[in-house]
């Protein structure tokens, strides 16, 4: 298994990683400021998933960087930069609501907002390299673009994105983190946009 094969295995696995702990870490949290009777320790656990997610988002970053620095390294260096500021939102948030056992304002679609933006240099840069089958690309370009959008209407109080009709905002994202790491996971990157990418990066 080459290098690059490797990466896209790995990222296939931190975007489940990243998934499965935040959506495990958020129940958990909603729960104990929910619950009658509340157990720290589900806040605990809750706000340490959350955190763990926010390690996966660096490295899905960090990871990705040395590929897509080859098709526009600005953009490459952007995304990275809107993971970590994502896990370091994420852990604020943890420290904040550990500290004073109260919800931070807005937190999640503060999150959300820097992964939708996130998502969407993301996706536009697979989406340009053709890195994988440009109607995936699509998928996540549309699929944050919807988060971006959904979670404004959300701060604005127009819309509920985690209840009801207002959840089919997260619809096209959630379909793209699953397929994208099985596409990873079975046919990894295409090899012969790598190729046109190190050819480029020679030229220049």
């Amino acid at each position: 298994m080459n290098t690059n094969r490797k990466i896209a295995v790995i990222v296939g696995a931190l975007f489940l990683t990243a998934t499965i702990t935040y959506y495990t870490g958020s129940v958990l949290i909603r729960s104990f400021f929910i619950d009658e009777i509340p157990n720290k320790t589900s806040l605990v656990i809750g706000v340490l998933l959350e955190i763990a997610d926010g390690v996966a988002v660096i490295g899905i970053g960090v990871l990705m960087f040395p590929i897509l620095k080859m098709f526009n390294k600005r953009l490459a260096l952007g995304y990275v930069i809107f993971r970590i500021i994502e896990c370091a939102i994420i852990i604020a948030a943890g420290i904040y609501m550990l500290s004073l056992l109260k919800l931070m304002w807005n937190y999640e679609m503060i999150i959300f907002l820097f992964t939708g933006l996130g998502g969407l240099i993301f996706s536009y840069l697979l989406y340009q390299s053709k890195l994988i089958p440009r109607l995936l690309s699509a998928l996540g370009v549309i699929g944050y673009a919807m988060l971006s959008v959904g979670v404004l209407l959300d701060m604005l109080s127009y819309v509920d994105i985690n209840a009801g009709a207002g959840m089919l905002l997260l619809l096209p994202g959630g379909l793209f983190e699953l397929f994208l790491p099985l596409w990873l996971f079975v046919k990894g990157f295409n090899p012969s946009a790598i190729v046109s990418g190190s050819a480029k990066v020679d030229m220049s």
